[in-house]
């Protein structure tokens, strides 16, 4: 081979590995999809600002990792399918399950959600057991899973209806002795939507449950382990910064502030 082709074949090689180096670049810097129901106020919701606490931590989590995120919203079931196939990389707002567990790999929880009753204020009604809710009317919402033990008895009184605003209105009026749900909703469902009522009732200590909220990354996504590794290392590192408590503060007084 003489130098004239010698150096063409070098040049022609040069330029693709140019170009292969460019595109890896554009598949690693490419934007994760993470996706949320948006219907699941203060968590994540697009109405809210930063679209929720749950996706305002997970995006500054995933900042820290170094991470850029496209947000969409889908409903429950099409995003759980979508994380499934690959169509979507991570869902930001997940509880875990072994099902949920054999198609996508968890994180370490970035907050902790307690379902406890909320009841009158001055109510004799207590929480610290199923047995002593034997007896009470209890406001529930179709289809929600409280707790395993809470949902199969069929020794307490339980009066479903479609949400949490209809429960506590029930409440306030005296039809029913006590509804219960995640604490951070039931402060922000009273002051959105009732505002200056949050006088009017009492949250339990003792809670029904305690969850925490993950992400959970597609195991179709090849990279789902080290994006799980990334994230957990990025939530360690803003709770040491302060960063994390800043935002859970703000989001807090939020949450805590009557809409008007």
């Amino acid at each position: 081979m003489n130098t004239y082709y010698l150096k063409k074949s070098i040049s022609r090689l040069a330029a693709v590995n140019i170009l292969l180096l460019f595109f890896t670049q554009i598949v690693v810097s490419a934007p994760l999809k993470v996706v949320h129901s948006g219907e699941w106020p203060p968590y994540s919701d697009q109405k809210l600002p930063n679209q929720g606490l749950g996706i305002k931590l997970v995006t500054e989590i995933f900042k820290k990792a170094g991470y850029k995120t496209e947000l969409s919203t889908d409903s429950l079931i099409r995003l759980l399918e979508g994380t499934k196939i690959g169509v979507y990389d991570v869902f930001a707002t997940a509880w875990y399950s072994d099902q949920r567990n054999e198609y996508l790999q968890f994180s370490n929880p970035y907050l902790q959600t307690s379902v406890r009753f909320i009841k009158r204020k001055g109510s004799s009604f207590a929480f610290n057991g199923l047995r002593e809710l034997q007896g009470y009317m209890i406001g529930i919402i179709a289809g929600y899973a409280y707790d395993p033990a809470f949902d199969q008895s069929r020794n307490l009184l339980k009066i479903t209806e479609r949400n949490l605003i209809q429960n506590l209105l029930k409440l306030k009026q005296g039809r029913i002795d006590a509804t219960l749900g995640d604490e951070r909703v039931l402060k922000h469902q009273i002051n959105q939507y009732m505002p200056k009522s949050m006088s009017s009732y009492e949250i339990l200590d003792r809670p029904l449950t305690v969850s925490g909220i993950h992400i959970a990354v597609s195991r179709a996504n090849p990279e789902h382990k080290k994006i799980v590794v990334d994230f957990n290392k990025a939530l360690t590192a803003i709770i040491e910064d302060g960063s994390y408590q800043k935002i859970v503060d703000e989001y807090n007084d939020y949450i805590e502030k009557p809409a008007f």
